[in-house]
């Protein structure tokens, strides 16, 4: 079934990450996962989240003041971070994928780095405000890595394919 579901902005990822906010399939696939000890408790994700796209948002504000849009390689390494960042949910949560997840924030952590390096020349505090996102990131990427070890069985063995918040097409 799918549906609202009040958690979804507590988990990892937050309301924030993904269009269509608190809308995902209403199903116990993530709560029925195997966990780490050290897994943080789902409220923690809505805060952290909520925090840090505030200052990837600030980040990319001092850029645009610094230069506007006439320096491209900035805003291309930036929309491409920010895309995989929106991309992971739909793939962790929606699409049941744990390794899918892992190759995208695998690739997110690349280009949060290769974000910061492109910010700082334009104007250092830019680049710096992104470092807790790159800590958090750093921290997101062991955690999915460790359910993909921990859950070997969980991802579903169909591909998704993801035309709008609400869309989906399968192959089972």
């Amino acid at each position: 079934s799918s549906g609202i579901n009040a958690e979804w902005p507590l988990r990892p990822g937050g309301m924030m990450t993904a269009p269509g906010g608190a809308m995902r399939p209403d199903d116990d696939w993530f709560d029925n996962l195997v966990k780490p000890s050290w897994n943080p408790p789902n409220w923690v994700f809505g805060p952290v989240w909520t925090l840090l796209y505030f200052m990837i948002a600030l980040s990319a504000f001092k850029v645009y003041r610094k230069i506007g849009f006439s320096q491209a390689l900035p805003w291309m390494v930036f929309f491409i971070q920010i895309t995989l960042n929106f991309a992971w949910p739909l793939i962790f949560f929606v699409g049941h994928q744990l390794l899918g997840g892992l190759i995208d924030i695998l690739l997110m952590l690349v280009f949060i780095i290769l974000n910061i390096s492109v910010f700082i020349p334009v104007e250092k505090s830019a680049g710096l405000l992104l470092l807790p996102y790159l800590a958090w990131v750093t921290f997101a990427t062991y955690l999915n890595y460790t359910l993909w070890r921990l859950n070997p069985d969980a991802s579903t063995s169909h591909l998704c394919y993801i035309f709008s918040d609400n869309v989906f097409l399968c192959n089972n």
